[in-house]
């Protein structure tokens, strides 16, 4: 997305920033940033949120790893060396939960804060992961990976938030045309 707006846009400037949600919502009502895609559910006292579209979560293994099951489920996976995002983020958060559902606490090997630090760690056979899809969608995201489907699935709400206040500019309606397109395109 962002390589075709700049195509289409050559003066466009857009930067991107990662964090946690709590954080990068914080940026937003501070006016360090424009806008931002978060996890929901998300609220802020000056915040506009708007859902945009729902990512599902899959397993994770090394490509070299065996199958170990047809079924990627939390009975099966709590016996498994886990490698996930570090405790408070909203992924990890929905992937606890994914586990208690089924009444089960898991316990990781490694807590990370960066996606491609899991997915270098899962690659080099360290550990499997529950990571959102569109992590891994493209083919040079999931490089020495297998992606599996979880079973229950699992997915988050991702949206859009803005400042109440914000004057929409040609350039940032540019980037929130181009978000809500996401939705339109197909996997």
């Amino acid at each position: 997305m962002l390589q075709a707006l700049r195509r289409r846009f050559a003066q466009l400037d857009v930067r991107v920033s990662t964090g946690n949600t709590d954080g990068i919502l914080k940026a937003v009502e501070e006016n360090r940033l424009d806008l931002a895609l978060v996890t929901l559910p998300a609220s802020g006292r000056s915040l506009h949120i708007t859902p945009l579209l729902e990512d599902e979560f899959v397993a994770i293994f090394a490509s070299s790893q065996q199958p170990i099951a047809a079924e990627m489920t939390p009975e099966h996976l709590c016996e498994l060396p886990l490698v996930v995002f570090e405790a408070g983020s909203s992924t990890r958060l929905l992937i606890n939960e994914w586990f208690l559902q089924a009444g089960i606490r898991v316990k990781p090997v490694m807590e990370l804060g960066s996606i491609e630090a899991i997915k270098e760690m899962v690659a080099a056979g360290l550990g499997y992961s529950i990571v959102p899809r569109m992590a891994v969608a493209a083919v040079h995201h999931r490089r020495g990976l297998q992606v599996l489907q979880l079973v229950p699935g699992l997915s988050r709400t991702l949206g859009i938030a803005l400042r109440q206040d914000k004057p929409v500019s040609k350039a940032l309606r540019q980037v929130l045309d181009a978000l809500h397109n996401l939705n339109a395109t197909p996997p």
